[in-house]
């Protein structure tokens, strides 16, 4: 079963951030987002709107500043309830639009999850138990049901997050189909009561495979635990992404994030790197690409990782460490040197090695085993054009 984290991290200040080292980011509220036709996404509020031009606010500091972007590149907005406004139904009309962006990021949420259908076309109120390369879930009844989420255009949580699952081009049109159903629902559904699932109707978790003999192993509720640890940690190496490339942080800020960001990796680990402008990959160390982080011929630099999932499961290998595979997607965005206007923006899916490593530790004159969650090399999986 393939874990997947259904919400974002907490958004709060990333300068204590660099100096918890590997301590826990715990999961906390949504964030109002929107999608360009390229798939860069953006956590901000569109706050203008006319025929040509949109305006997103975002704050240095305490100070908040307008960015200009082109209308045609924008396709959705999602508020932090996890409702959405599909830009071609937004007025062009400034004054109109302005009441009408206002009234949307007020607009509450859905009392359960909801799933948005393909094909056919369907608005799937649910209470999602496992989530991974298919959904089980609670039906409005409470009766357990399953889909696949490629069938899925979109997922939204309880919680206020969201899962876009198609391009934003591609999702549009059912975005649109499908949003007098998720309003109608959303907007007439009391919360529901806690379900409860009889012993025999209880989903499936994810099984801990076989270990081969002799070596220390992980019991189930271990393996489990250690897989949502390992997602943890690759979205803490995002955060530190993003305090390293921003111009907001003092220098010391930056070079106590690439410190307490190579902690995560094993020794020698390498990253390859992309640029849709030059269409090539490079590999480099994981130090040399953090330090160049830093130098970035940008007024600001946004990196943000999103829709972390596991390829591959851990797995024990003969040497007793397990090995698994993450996926997500990374969107980098270089703005000009007055933040005004985007210079360069591009989306790729990226693959993170992960080890487990045992080691032992003295507990009360008693030998006890623990494990490391240890970062290795990424790769590029894919990258838009």
């Amino acid at each position: 079963m393939i874990f997947k984290r259904p919400y974002p991290l907490k958004t709060f200040r990333i300068t204590a951030l660099v100096f918890l080292g590997l301590g826990m980011i715990l999961p906390a509220q949504a964030q109002e987002k929107f999608y360009w036709s390229n798939g860069s996404s953006f956590s901000n509020r569109i706050v203008e709107a006319d025929d040509r031009e949109l305006k997103y606010e975002e704050k240095k500091g305490d100070t908040p500043h307008k960015r200009t972007m082109d209308r045609e590149n924008v396709i959705v907005a999602f508020n932090a309830y996890g409702m959405y406004l599909v830009i071609d139904n937004l007025p062009t009309d400034p004054e109109t639009s302005r009441m009408t962006l206002k009234k949307f990021y007020n607009t509450t949420g859905c009392p359960t999850d909801v799933l948005i259908r393909a094909t056919p076309l369907e608005v799937i109120p649910a209470t999602i138990r496992v989530e991974g390369g298919a959904i089980n879930y609670l039906t409005e009844t409470g009766k357990p049901a399953s889909i696949n989420k490629r069938d899925l255009v979109a997922i939204i949580y309880q919680n206020g997050s969201h899962q876009l699952l198609r391009e934003p081009e591609e999702a549009k049109s059912f975005l649109i189909s499908a949003f007098d159903q998720v309003r109608r629902y959303c907007s007439s559904k009391p919360a529901p009561k806690d379900l409860i699932m009889p012993d025999d109707e209880k989903m499936p978790i994810a099984k801990v495979p076989e270990k081969p003999a002799g070596k220390p192993t992980l019991d189930e509720k271990e393996y489990q635990e250690y897989s949502k640890k390992a997602l943890v940690v690759v979205e803490q190496f995002a955060d530190y992404l993003q305090v390293i490339a921003s111009r907001n942080f003092s220098m010391n800020e930056r070079d106590a994030a690439v410190k307490n960001a190579l902690k995560l990796f094993l020794p020698d680990s390498k990253i390859k790197v992309s640029s849709k402008n030059r269409n090539t990959i490079t590999e480099q160390s994981i130090e040399s690409y953090l330090k160049r982080l830093k130098m970035l011929p940008y007024g600001e630099v946004q990196i943000k990782w999103s829709n972390i999932e596991y390829v591959d499961q851990f797995k024990q290998a003969e040497d007793g460490n397990y090995y698994g595979r993450i996926i997500g997607s990374q969107t980098f965005t270089g703005f000009s040197e007055k933040g005004e206007s985007v210079k360069y923006s591009d989306v790729t899916r990226k693959d993170v090695k992960v080890k487990l490593q045992s080691y032992e530790k003295q507990v009360n004159g008693q030998e006890q085993v623990n494990w490391s969650v240890l970062l290795g090399n990424i790769g590029v999986v894919e990258n838009d054009k």
